[in-house]
């Protein structure tokens, strides 16, 4: 099985039968790591959300005025 790259989201049914999707994305305003979770009573339901958080973080702007600067 091959594994899946970093940024792409995780997938897992809860012990309730729920399926739960995990993405890591960016706060708009700090730039800061979030982790976004969302909820589907099937699993195509779980990625077809996935999708969509996916492409949203996509289209969010870098952030601006925030550089990696050593001293």
């Amino acid at each position: 099985m091959e594994q899946r790259k970093y940024g792409n989201g995780s997938i897992y049914r809860r012990q309730d039968g729920r399926w739960v999707v995990a993405v890591c994305g960016r706060d708009p305003v700090t730039g800061k790591p979030v982790r976004q979770y969302r909820y589907g009573k099937t699993k195509q339901e779980a990625l077809q959300k996935k999708m969509e958080l996916l492409a949203k973080n996509k289209e969010l702007p870098a952030p601006s005025g925030l550089t990696a600067s050593h001293s």
